[in-house]
């Protein structure tokens, strides 16, 4: 896969500029063939075609030439990234002082070599950069033999002790990172692996026990990463609930949380709502929102875009289930919020138009609801979903027509739906919905009328049916609450 052109389109505006800058130190008489080639690279995104720029550069005859310059220009665009960025974070500073410790020592310049070692060991230690660390001990013992002030005892004992963490992260490191890749596997093929599960655990049981590790910011990350995925492959939402309120404590506890690892305090967060939500629990739930929402507003801004569309989600996804009016207010907020982010617009789009729709059937607006789910008919990601998930909107879509009392709009939907999803419905996974369909079907017959006794006896039989029950995580409106409402009339 060729690079160069992923490498200029992840550039942003800034660095592009910068770029710019950079390049245009050097006034030539002729456009600088570097230049033109990154313009045009830009410009022309998925259409790009090395043959014709190649040709426009350097005629029939300059290949190796025209290879050479993108080799160039790939060189200059790191070594510009490098220089922007090197000092906006502490990670890159630390790299920094590490480079220029390195410089100097070559220059046999060995006490600027030590100053810049000095402070790459301080923003080390502050990071628990454990690999860095043991980096810089080692250049600690090199430099003691140029400076006699160094004593490399010390600093062999404090890479030894170093060592010892090291390992044991770089044991979990690579055992996280096996399971993690059969879980995956696991998931592609449609079905769970208890040994991985249980693999995963015994790991995180036998370093939590690990008294010299509870003082570790990073190993209670890795920790807190570990469990929570556990948790989560197991759908143990009530432990993951006091799993999370427990590691979030700790963590603001021990005064943890800072710039360096804000985007980890998001996740906890993010992972706070959702689990007091799955367990019902949606004023506690709204109140991690609300804390989410106040912390991506910190060190301006600096995950904003990643994580507003969670504090959205779960202001819609709570208030729907206790004022849908409200959850309505939100998915509107959330609309302007969304409007400019181009990258998911498809995404922010398809869950707009769903929920609307929902919540729109949950105020009584029947005929808006309808509206919403044809618009969210026409989305590029719902036209990519499997059959399973287009069947559960279809029969969502059935309901909204059952309360809109359009009996013979309904009647032709639930046509279509049934040979549209003729295979779907033979499945075992979809005994609720086939159930549905053959009440819907019988309710038209009987022209919506509830008192129907042969009605009225299919609410029942549906109500004590335990597999209606099935499956209700992955339906779009809850069957049996529907179901249980009709049967009070």
């Amino acid at each position: 896969m060729d690079k160069l052109p992923q490498l200029v389109a992840s550039m942003t505006k800034e660095e592009v500029r910068h770029l710019k800058l950079y390049l245009s130190r050097i006034t030539t008489k002729h456009d600088r063939k570097d230049e033109l080639l990154f313009d045009y690279i830009r410009t022309s995104g998925d259409s790009y075609n090395e043959d014709k720029i190649l040709k426009k550069l350097y005629g029939d005859e300059g290949k190796n030439a025209f290879y050479r310059l993108r080799g160039r220009l790939q060189e200059v665009i790191c070594q510009n990234l490098t220089m922007l960025h090197e000092t906006k974070n502490d990670k890159n500073k630390l790299f920094l002082y590490f480079s220029a410790h390195q410089i100097f020592y070559d220059k046999n310049n060995f006490v600027l070599a030590l100053h810049f070692l000095r402070r790459a060991e301080k923003l080390a230690i502050a990071a628990e950069n454990l690999e860095m660390l043991d980096m810089l001990y080692a250049a600690y013992i090199k430099i003691s033999g140029e400076l006699p002030e160094i004593n490399p005892e010390i600093y062999i004992e404090k890479r030894n002790s170093n060592a010892v963490h090291l390992n044991k992260l770089r044991e979990m490191d690579q055992v996280l990172a096996a399971v993690v890749y059969r879980l995956k596997l696991s998931q592609g093929r449609g079905r769970g692996d208890e040994n991985i599960l249980q693999v995963l655990s015994e790991i995180s049981s036998k370093y939590t026990a690990d008294n010299s590790l509870q003082k570790s910011k990073i190993f209670q990350t890795k920790i807190y990463r570990a469990v929570s995925q556990i948790l989560l492959q197991r759908h143990s939402f009530i432990e993951l609930e006091k799993f999370m309120v427990d590691i979030y404590n700790r963590f603001n506890k021990a005064d943890w949380f800072d710039k360096n690892n804000h985007d980890t305090k998001l996740q906890m967060l993010v992972y706070l709502v959702n689990s007091f939500s799955r367990n019902r629990k949606h004023a506690r739930s709204l109140q991690y929102a609300e804390k989410l929402k106040e912390e991506i507003e910190q060190y301006n801004r600096l995950h904003y875009q990643k994580y507003v569309f969670y504090y959205y989600n779960a202001r819609v996804i709570n208030l729907s289930e206790t004022n849908p009016e409200e959850a309505l207010k939100a998915l509107n907020e959330l609309e302007t919020v969304m409007i400019d982010n181009k990258s998911n617009a498809s995404y922010y789009g398809m869950f707009i138009q769903l929920n609307r729709g929902i919540l729109y059937f949950k105020t009584g607006k029947y005929n808006e609801a309808i509206r919403s789910f044809v618009k969210y008919y026409t989305n590029d990601l719902y036209k990519q979903s499997d059959n399973l998930f287009k069947l559960r909107v279809a029969v969502a879509e059935l309901l909204m027509h059952v309360e809109s009392k359009d009996i013979d709009g309904t009647k032709i939907r639930l046509e279509q739906v049934q040979k549209q999803f003729k295979a779907e419905l033979e499945q075992q996974d979809t005994y609720a919905e086939k159930k549905l369909l053959t009440f819907i079907k019988l309710l038209c017959k009987q022209l919506l009328n509830y008192r129907d006794k042969g009605v009225q006896a299919e609410l029942k039989g549906l109500m004590e049916d335990k597999k209606m029950e099935s499956g209700e995580d992955n339906q779009i409106l809850n069957y049996k609450s529907w179901v249980s409402s009709k049967t009070k009339r």
